[in-house]
């Protein structure tokens, strides 16, 4: 399914004037300004340590918004976002409280800049467009190879989704879904997610004292808890177990 300009909503930001200057990279931009959907801080490199970035504005607000983010989460958990490239939130809502609801109500799997931040009005004065739901498309050097903006014509978000799908065709092909390679401490090549998925198997999902927890391997599992050396789970949702290794992120799903 297409989406035409009768996908746009008014943004009410204001774009000029703000007294800001944009940051020279998007590392110094986004510095102690990435959280997860629970609100807990997330490392920088888990967003840059990928060949591509896609800048999501967006807002519940906006209805078009609401319609296009549940196929955006199934782009991202089809495609494997968060090792081929990552998605990060950059909030047109109108308040903290309303960003953190859009985010657990559509299930976003991807982290956001922080509400009350620096780094959110920088991302908006450089890169946003006049209209939501918004995606630019970012390589590792922080280029844009795709808007939904073409100058003042909105093509929609589906146009920037178009072109990762031919960035990312031939890695998805040959199934190369890690986009390191190389562990930065053995130098051997890094477990694929396929691999990871064989070794750490989740068995369900549950609640303890009012947080998520999984079953890996057996064993009851919490966030924060290492499933081996340098191993740590990040995130459990009702869906997947979230585990970091050298900076990269993975995800572990129940194997039917």
């Amino acid at each position: 399914m297409k989406f035409g300009i009768t996908m746009l909503c008014c943004s009410t930001i204001l774009m000029t004037g703000c007294g800001v200057k944009v940051a020279s990279s998007l590392d110094q931009t986004l510095e102690g300004a990435v959280i997860d959907h629970q609100g807990d801080a997330v490392d920088t490199s888990y967003v840059l340590n990928t060949d591509y970035l896609l800048l999501y504005f967006s807002a519940h607000w906006c209805g078009p918004c609401r319609s296009f983010t549940p196929k955006l989460v199934e782009y991202y958990n089809k495609h494997h976002g968060g090792q081929l490239f990552q998605v990060l939130l950059v909030s047109s809502d109108h308040s903290d409280r309303d960003m953190q609801n859009y985010m657990k109500e559509t299930r976003m799997p991807w982290p956001a800049v922080v509400y009350h931040s620096e780094a959110r009005e920088l991302l908006q004065l450089q890169y946003s467009g006049k209209g939501i739901p918004q995606l630019v498309l970012l390589d590792r050097k922080g280029n844009i190879l795709a808007d939904s903006f073409k100058g003042k014509k909105y093509l929609g978000p589906q146009h920037v989704l178009n072109e990762l799908d031919e960035q990312l065709k031939d890695r998805l092909k040959t199934g190369e879904v890690d986009p390191v390679g190389l562990s930065e401490l053995s130098g051997q090549t890094l477990p694929t997610p396929d691999r990871l998925a064989s070794k750490y198997k989740v068995g369900g999902f549950g609640k303890s004292k009012n947080q998520n927890m999984a079953f890996v391997n057996g064993n009851v599992v919490l966030k924060g808890d290492s499933l081996d050396e340098g191993v740590v789970i990040e995130q459990i949702t009702d869906t997947y177990v979230e585990i970091s290794y050298e900076n990269n992120r993975y995800q572990l799903r129940p194997t039917l």
